[in-house]
């Protein structure tokens, strides 16, 4: 695989990816602009009003929390609102509250690339690492999870890519995760999720035993598998 430097802002640029329980290849572009998606469309009302609630995240959460769940309780379908409210929630340092929206929103919006790899970062950090299969319907790269889309942003590329390099290396499957990671470092050096992949990649103590269970049990249920065929 050939990767080019990281790309300038607002730019595009084509990848290959090779990943998957069977390695195969995907060809799709990874862009630096806003991707229009199906799952992202929203009503002009909460068009309106979102970019000035996402700025209040940091400045003024509580303020932010406010304006969302009433945006919430108005437009439940929309995922990107359950997003922002979970962030602002974990700014406040209640994680509980922002755990419990990511779990909704993965209920709510299960098509949602965001609410998938929101929950999904949640099994891995308790150690239910059979469920990341589950979540993407055992497809384990962008483009077999979404055959009719050609182009991603660069989140959705660094999010699953980092999400798949933790659960490769929950599986023991060290060479797939380091070729994700590296993927990931060449795309976009800066991108917030590496620090989550890097957990998984360089385990604590308590996490390796986490993860040797977990091994032990996928393999025992392979050979389950196996037998019942």
């Amino acid at each position: 695989m050939k990767y080019n430097k990281k790309p300038k802002k607002n730019s595009q640029r084509p990848i290959k990816m090779q990943s998957g329980e069977e390695l195969h290849f995907s060809e799709y572009e990874i862009s630096f602009d806003p991707v229009d998606t199906k799952t992202e469309k929203m009503p002009i009302q909460v068009k309106n009003q979102i970019q000035g609630i996402y700025d209040l995240i940091t400045s003024d959460p509580k303020l932010a929390i406010e304006k969302l769940l009433v945006l919430k309780e108005q437009y439940p379908q929309v995922p990107m609102l359950y997003n922002h409210l979970s962030a602002a929630y974990a700014q406040l340092g209640n994680r509980k509250i922002s755990r419990e929206i990511i779990n909704e929103n993965y209920r709510t919006n299960p098509d949602y690339l965001f609410a998938k790899l929101g929950y999904a970062q949640l099994c891995l950090g308790n150690g239910e690492y059979e469920k990341i299969p589950v979540i993407f319907n055992n497809k384990f790269d962008l483009k077999m999870l979404y055959p009719d889309r050609n182009k991603f942003h660069v989140t959705e590329f660094t999010g699953f890519t980092a999400v798949m390099c933790a659960y490769y290396s929950c599986m023991g499957k060290k060479d797939t995760a380091q070729l994700l990671y590296k993927t990931l470092i060449e795309v976009d050096p800066e991108a917030r999720m590496i620090g989550f992949a890097e957990k998984f990649l360089n385990p604590s103590l308590p996490r390796r035993v986490m993860n040797w269970l977990a091994q032990r049990a996928h393999k025992i249920e392979s050979r389950a598998e196996q037998r019942k065929k």
